[in-house]
């Protein structure tokens, strides 16, 4: 077994954080083959739980944790763990989003390979250093590109849930949509004009691992920089739904882009001395209110096709499926500012938070962590390796108690009879495994915490309606 030394857990720590703001060296993220390239993604989460943790303790010891208390103030509440779970829950680092990929087919990377492979019009050599450069700009530009049209094409917004939430943390940085690559690949085919595939897939991760820090609160202005590379502040504007935030700061690694197409806005904060500081409210201009996986992922989808199919004419119905999500007959194709809700400078507007008890709270996050270990196991696996029974009987139980979650944080009618009857099933599922030496009988104990944990949770946090309404009041 090989020592872990001080030298090694400082190397291991440093490259690990370093890939978080794209600081990496050239000659050691550069590869012949695309299927030489880590998963660099995968190896960040320890350090998102790292960084999560950080902000988390960060918001308790700052301001006597005035950041985590639910009250209607633009410096609390910033965290909540109904959002957390629903966040992580549909996350590219763990649940729906990654299982998607032993369902669907990868066309991002099989697109790229196809143009590159028959209309590639340079060969470039990946080893040199201006070749890995060009790679950098090239895969952020596309990002640019991406970006906007998923927030200027109502079909792409509706593949786009990043904005769903209501809280702007690092766990935020998480809620992506398993449909979403399903509209970003063609923005990435003109790289692949000329750029190796090894790169590509090098680079589109590390785009992607930047953009992950900058999901905070608790970082302000960094002067010059605002001017160069996007920054929290620079994305807080982004996923603002104040109206001068809306369609801004489309940036992944570089703000230039904006500044060039003329997207940029900086956030309007005491610091930059506006005329008028203006905080950021987060989330949709009209929220989803609630907390189910399903919804989250699928709610705009399912109004942009019912508006297409309620639309008189072909040409109006191709507005609405091309056009931006606030167009509508007499307007600009992205729609007009002036329909959208202002925002109160005194006050934020009231989150979506139905009231749970502390039990809960815990009953919920213990079996989170047990979830997030499951999921954890399969993905070592690549599509293929694993029995397809295996794989369907895992993302039923991340789906449903995510979905049976989602109803308890939403106060749903017999949301906590789901839970045990849920539980129920897993723990008869994983008798079946065990007798079919699928599982080892260790799962015992498994099963044994969960079905005294949801016994309790029935026999004890069944909350009435009334009660509910009454636990809702003490939050608004």
């Amino acid at each position: 077994m090989d020592t872990i030394t001080t030298t090694t857990a400082v190397k291991y720590v440093a490259t690990g954080v370093g890939r978080l703001f794209y600081i990496v060296s050239p000659q050691e993220t550069t590869f012949a083959h695309y299927k030489q390239v880590p998963d660099y993604i995968a190896e960040a989460i320890p350090f998102f739980v790292l960084t999560i943790t950080l902000e988390f303790l960060t918001l308790v010891f700052k301001n006597g944790g005035e950041g985590l208390k639910k009250r209607r103030l633009w410096d609390a509440s910033r965290i909540s763990v109904n959002d957390v779970v629903g966040s992580i829950g549909v996350s590219k680092a763990g649940m729906l989003q990654q299982l998607s990929k032993f369902f669907m087919y990868n066309v991002s990377l099989n697109s790229y390979l196809y143009v590159y492979g028959h209309f590639r019009l340079v060969e470039l050599d990946p080893a040199k250093l201006w070749v890995w450069v060009a790679g950098f700009f090239a895969v952020d530009l596309g990002y640019y590109l991406f970006h906007r049209g998923a927030h200027e094409i109502n079909l792409f917004w509706a593949a786009h849930v990043h904005h769903s939430s209501e809280y702007y943390n690092q766990t935020t940085a998480l809620r992506q949509s398993i449909l979403q690559p399903y509209t970003s690949w063609i923005f990435d085919l003109p790289s692949a004009l000329f750029l190796p595939p090894s790169l590509y897939v090098a680079h589109k991760q590390f785009n992607t691992l930047f953009q992950y820090w900058i999901h905070t609160e608790l970082i302000g202005n960094l002067g010059p920089l605002e001017y160069i590379i996007n920054t929290p502040s620079a994305h807080r504007v982004h996923h603002g739904r104040n109206p001068y935030c809306i369609d801004k700061n489309y940036a992944g690694t570089l703000i230039i882009w904006d500044i060039l197409f003329g997207t940029f806005e900086l956030e309007r904060t005491p610091q930059l001395a506006v005329s008028e500081p203006e905080p950021v409210a987060f989330g949709l201009t009209h929220p989803i209110n609630t907390f189910n996986p399903l919804t989250i992922q699928f709610h705009h989808l399912a109004h942009v096709l019912k508006t297409c199919k309620a639309t008189r004419g072909v040409q109006n119905k191709l507005k609405v499926l091309f056009y931006g999500p606030g167009w509508h007959d007499d307007t600009p194709r992205t729609g007009l500012l002036e329909e959208i809700p202002p925002i109160a400078k005194d006050v934020p507007p009231q989150k979506y938070d139905p009231a749970v008890s502390l039990g809960i709270n815990v009953y919920v996050v213990l079996h989170f962590a047990v979830l997030i270990v499951a999921n954890s196991l399969i993905l070592d696996y690549s599509p293929g390796q694993l029995d397809f029974s295996i794989v369907l009987a895992t993302t039923a139980y991340i789906l449903a108690t995510l979905t049976v979650f989602g109803r308890i944080f939403d106060l749903k009618p017999f949301a906590i009879e789901c839970e045990f009857i849920r539980s129920v099933v897993v723990c008869c599922t994983i008798e079946y495994a065990k007798r079919k030496s699928i599982l080892p009988q260790q799962m015992a104990l498994f099963q044994a915490l969960q079905l005294v944990s949801s016994l309790w949770l029935l026999t004890s946090q069944r909350t009435r309606p009334a009660e509910a309404k009454l636990m809702n009041s003490k939050t608004e």
